[in-house]
């Protein structure tokens, strides 16, 4: 029987006045919480504006079903 698999995909947007802070703390927080549940994380992609600005980052996790 082969293996199944759900995936989740998570947004993780920067703050302050230029969108330029990332909370390193608070992204372990979620990261380690994901995990606890069973989440794997596979992969992490950031989108940019083109200019060196990152809009946002997506982590995408799998687990076991």
């Amino acid at each position: 029987m082969s293996k199944k698999f759900e995936y989740k995909t998570l947004e993780i947007r920067p703050t302050g006045t230029w969108k330029s802070k990332f909370d390193i703390v608070e992204i372990d927080k979620i990261l380690n919480d994901f995990g606890q549940e069973g989440w794997e994380l596979v992969s992490m992609e950031d989108k940019n504006f083109g200019y060196g600005t990152t809009e946002c980052f997506y982590y995408t996790f799998k687990r076991e079903v």
